[in-house]
């Protein structure tokens, strides 16, 4: 569930307070529907959070920002709805960069996270207090982003999965009005047809990684909550990944060796690094020794 402290970003790592490092790269995280800065990322039961404990000894000078906002299905008393996430998500991580100068960016976004970052990055081409954001934009990773939306019933069902496992304030949310976010979601939804319609014209600038599910959420339904066919954008340069998870476990790794976390560094790395896309890195961002084998084609 997400925080109360909402439309802010938690710094999850920091290399200049940690390590001393200037930070070179700044990897984003934006949670889905019913997420949470952290615990959206938190492998439960090895409490391992990815992107906090693992991915700084890969990519030590990368700076790990988790943006928070009222994504719960229920309880949810916030009218922000997608638009005004974006709007958000802009201003405050203009705020967190004053200082940045084109240090490059990975978004890295889970679910319904996806549509508010492609909605956000269509927003900032057209308002010049957010080009820099965009410029400076490397890769955008999605974790079963509904492109195309899902079936409102499998979110519903998903949700009150949670119920046995919530304080006793919300034992009556079985019979609450789910979060407009839902509605938002759906495959017949206008607002993500037109979302997904414009981001088209941006696709080309970024490296984009869409990893879908391949198992179903327990108890619930019969199919994924994002179907493959969902959770791709369809387009020519988007790297398309199956991972073995259903949709709250897919950006969830317990460790160094899981091959999902390998994955997604991999992309980050790439991405950072203007690999296939003829940026360059002009920043000296850090890839660890193991990392560099492991991550960064040679060159032939």
């Amino acid at each position: 569930m997400s925080s109360k402290n909402t439309l802010v970003f938690k710094t999850l790592y920091d290399p200049l307070v940690h390590k001393g490092i200037p930070a070179t790269l700044d990897v984003v995280l934006i949670h889905g529907l019913n997420g949470d800065y952290l615990k959206t990322w938190l492998h439960s039961a090895t409490g391992v959070c990815w992107p906090r404990d693992l991915l700084p000894a890969v990519l030590p000078s990368a700076r790990v920002l988790s943006f928070t906002y009222s994504a719960d299905i229920y309880g949810n008393t916030s009218v922000t709805g997608i638009r005004g996430n974006a709007n958000a998500l802009l201003a405050r991580l203009r705020d967190r960069r004053e200082r940045a100068d084109g240090r490059p960016i990975v978004f890295v976004a889970h679910s319904l996270g996806g549509i508010i970052l492609k909605q956000a990055l269509y927003l900032s081409q057209h308002d010049r207090r957010f080009h820099g954001l965009l410029d400076a934009t490397r890769g955008l990773i999605f974790y079963g982003t509904p492109h195309f939306g899902a079936d409102r019933s499998r979110w519903l069902s998903m949700a009150k999965s949670f119920a046995p496992l919530l304080p006793r304030r919300f034992a009556g949310m079985r019979k609450a009005k789910a979060s407009n976010l839902v509605d938002a979601l759906a495959r017949s939804s206008l607002e993500i047809s037109n979302i997904c319609e414009d981001f088209r014209f941006l696709a080309r600038r970024f490296v984009l990684v869409s990893f879908y599910e391949t198992e179903v959420w327990p108890g619930t339904t019969s199919a994924p909550i994002v179907d493959m066919m969902s959770a791709l954008m369809h387009l020519d340069n988007e790297e398309r990944v199956p991972l073995e998870a259903n949709h709250m476990d897919l950006c969830r790794f317990m460790g160094p060796e899981d091959a999902g976390f390998q994955l997604t560094c991999r992309y980050i790395a790439q991405a950072a690094l203007g690999l296939g896309h003829g940026r360059g890195d002009r920043w000296g961002i850090l890839v660890s020794g193991d990392a560099q084998s492991m991550y960064i084609p040679k060159c032939k």
